[in-house]
């Protein structure tokens, strides 16, 4: 798969959970005690975008973008900051959040030399999971 293939792929698996997360409020899904709503997932989303656009350079050097990458409870409290910090924003603020930060960031990633863009080289493999958790959150939000 080619940079310019994958970095499309990036950008429908967000079009693709911004539609979910819209559909899934107009059925009225929403926040429960154990499980995160449309809004709560598209913060979430928005708020690692945003972070991980201000270190690119790492990802792009093959990275980890923050430190404690392999720290759940970490992750866990970041998570948690993010989704309380979105207020009453409505979703379609959060959704632009969203649809700015991973825009940003596939400019950015755009500038990153084809080459980390092989199968194998961190690039690919974080930007492939990235897709995959899209598509986790889209399988939570379609329940």
């Amino acid at each position: 798969m080619s940079k310019e293939q994958l970095l499309q792929e990036y950008a429908d698996a967000f079009e693709q959970l911004i539609g979910t997360a819209f559909l899934a409020e107009q059925r009225g899904v929403a926040r429960q005690k154990d499980m995160w709503g449309p809004r709560e997932i598209v913060a979430h989303l928005a708020g690692w975008e945003v972070m991980a656009s201000a270190r690119i350079s790492l990802i792009a050097a093959g990275k980890p973008p923050f430190e404690f990458h392999e720290t759940p409870q970490i992750a866990d409290a970041i998570n948690a900051i993010i989704v309380t910090m979105i207020g009453d924003q409505t979703l379609d603020a959060l959704i632009g959040t969203l649809r700015q930060a991973y825009q940003r960031n596939i400019e950015l990633l755009k500038k990153v030399d084809d080459t980390r863009f092989r199968s194998g080289e961190y690039v690919y493999e974080r930007t492939k999971a990235v897709i995959e958790h899209c598509q986790e959150h889209m399988e939570q939000l379609a329940l």
